[in-house]
């Protein structure tokens, strides 16, 4: 009985898994929603991506890394803290720095 649960239970953390990566992931079409809410056709591509990752054993990091690959950073929700990046982030910071002043 238990080796039948198994299979179910793999397939409910893969599920489970692929949401939370999902909602990290800018639906490349409307812009505005991760792929885990947008009903945009090209989300059920990037889904099936993401579970067929997961699958092979891939952690998130590699996911989001191989998501940023092929489509740009604009995909992620979070883009990576670099140099290029620094004054995006560190903007918001300045300006509220800059009103004391």
């Amino acid at each position: 009985m238990e080796n039948e649960e198994d299979p179910v239970k793999k397939q409910q953390i893969v599920d489970a898994r692929a949401r939370n990566v999902s909602h990290n992931v800018r639906c490349l079409e409307c812009g505005s929603q991760s792929i885990e809410e947008s009903q945009a056709d090209i989300v059920v591509l990037l889904r099936k991506l993401i579970r067929d990752e997961i699958k092979l054993g891939k952690s998130n990091k590699d996911i989001y890394k191989k998501l940023e690959d092929e489509y740009g950073e604009m995909i992620l929700y979070a883009p990576k803290f670099d140099w290029q990046t620094a004054a995006s982030w560190l903007s918001p910071v300045s300006n509220q720095f800059n009103l004391f002043l």
